[in-house]
């Protein structure tokens, strides 16, 4: 950044229209890789598109630029790239800016993680409460909600000191869009509005922030006055344009920032909160409590799955002892328990004898939540002398079938002859491919690391364990991965 930064509407849009987007190099690496392999589809590379928010959102922006029709709009990820295509993806890269996440990453970084994080609760709370008024609605309004913060995220990553600047005033009590003013000679949402428009984003976002489709303050206050009394359903409201905007489900993209963005910065007990939830208690017709309910609830997933570690997640902060009674912050980190090993242990002690096939499925779904790093999985049987999948996760299915699994290899024979795991990567990953089952090798990308392990699942079955991570698996994956293995092996009775 340069030194005398941007000042006014014009000078911001100037400074922002042209940087890059931030993505994750080693997501960016891998995308490549995918578009090159003529055996990956599209369907192959959602999660990998999805999983990086500002490469969907360039994938979702082309989409509405080259649009035909125009009286439609693409307003998911998913649809774009479908749209998009392979060729058109390609000519995106030049327009992304690749960064690396370390233990010594810069503070800017830190900081856009942290904001991106933050839109994706929202998103997650904005989901949830469309949910229960409008249900169908949820995926465009997740998107929507998430993507409202583009050029947030954009500032704190390209202006960082400035952002943080405005961050310790609000802090220390001052009206956001007073201090927004002062230091940047206009509100965020304007930069948006305009930035959004020259990016050719879906109109959603855009409506999202415009008073002709979202009440206005003194719409926001009747709003919220109807739901004043907690124990109480919230009053009817009487005005005709109010209430089709109350039943706009961008309502819920719009509160659900606010909260999610208040709540990051003065935490949960902050007072601007109850304002929010008042106003969609009214426009779900549902009491205040179920409202906050929602709201927590909507964190605990945001936790789960979108936890990018740039922050301690909202989520956590609702087990804190002392979130409302102002006391003395316990500085002993809060470890949440590992529910899905829990509930996994319970399912297999529920039913003694279980069939490798059920085992193997509620193994993978406790790899998906507990070993989020994985990016690709299978889970193979082996019986009588044969190896053949069972379940699979991340690898195109074609790839899998054209492998010789029973094929000669000093790897798999190890695995089969004795309960065993082991973590492969690097120099020692690399001179081991040749020991892999015929062709096997190929899926493996380059600087992956390999989870491989087996036990015996049954009396006569055994189980093999392949799960491979494109950027690191870290000695918490290990234990939790042994963990998962331990509790499907068979018991004798």
């Amino acid at each position: 950044m340069k030194d005398k930064s941007p000042f006014g509407l014009n000078e911001w849009l100037h400074f922002l229209k042209e940087k890059k987007f931030p993505v994750q190099s080693v997501n960016l690496s891998r995308l490549k890789t995918q578009l090159k392999r003529t055996e990956d589809t599209l369907d192959g590379m959602q999660a990998n598109i999805t999983s990086e928010p500002l490469l969907a959102f360039a994938i979702l922006n082309e989409a509405n630029r080259t649009l035909s029709n125009k009286n439609s709009e693409i307003n998911t990820p998913f649809h774009a790239a479908a749209l998009v295509g392979t060729n058109r993806i390609t000519k995106l890269f030049p327009r992304f800016e690749a960064y690396e996440i370390t233990k010594r990453s810069p503070p800017n970084l830190i900081a856009f993680l942290s904001e991106v994080q933050t839109s994706y609760e929202a998103a997650s709370m904005a989901r949830f409460w469309t949910i229960q008024k409008i249900s169908g609605h949820e995926d465009d309004i997740f998107w929507t909600t998430l993507f409202r913060d583009a050029a947030r995220w954009l500032l704190w990553f390209y202006a960082y000191p400035v952002m943080e600047t405005i961050t310790k005033k609000i802090r220390q009590g001052e009206q956001a869009s007073k201090v927004e003013k002062s230091i940047l000679g206009c509100r965020i949402d304007e930069i948006t509005v305009h930035l959004c428009t020259y990016w050719k984003t879906p109109s959603k976002i855009i409506e999202s922030f415009l008073s002709k489709h979202i009440p206005n303050k003194k719409e926001m206050q009747t709003l919220a006055h109807l739901a004043h009394h907690p124990d109480e359903l919230p009053g009817f409201i009487d005005d005709k344009k109010l209430t089709i905007l109350a039943n706009n489900p961008l309502i819920y993209s719009y509160c659900a920032t606010k909260v999610a963005h208040d709540a990051n910065l003065l935490g949960w007990e902050s007072k601007n909160l109850s304002f929010f939830y008042r106003v969609v208690a009214t426009s779900m017709h549902k009491h205040l409590g179920d409202v906050i309910q929602t709201a927590h609830r909507s964190s605990t997933e945001a936790a789960r799955y979108y936890n990018l570690k740039g922050k301690i997640p909202l989520a956590l902060q609702l087990v804190d002892p002392d979130l409302f009674t102002h006391k003395q912050k316990s500085p002993t980190k809060v470890v949440p328990p590992s529910t899905h090993l829990i509930q996994l242990k319970q399912a297999l002690n529920q039913q003694i004898h279980f069939a490798i096939k059920q085992k193997a499925k509620l193994a993978l779904k406790a790899i998906k939540h507990e070993i989020p790093n994985t990016q690709s999985c299978i889970i193979f049987k082996y019986s009588f002398g044969k190896v053949s999948p069972l379940y699979q996760s991340g690898y195109s299915v074609d790839s899998i079938k054209s492998i010789q699994w029973n094929a000669s290899s000093s790897v798999f024979d190890k695995l089969k002859n004795k309960k065993s795991a082991v973590h492969l990567f690097g120099v020692k990953l690399k001179s081991l491919l040749s020991e892999f089952p015929h062709q096997a090798g190929q899926i493996i990308e380059k600087n992956s690391h390999l989870f491989l392990a087996s036990t015996l699942s049954t009396e006569n079955e055994m189980m093999i364990f392949w799960l491979e991570a494109s950027s690191e698996f870290d000695e918490s994956d290990f234990k939790k991965f042994k963990q998962i293995v331990s509790l499907t092996s068979h018991k004798i009775h």
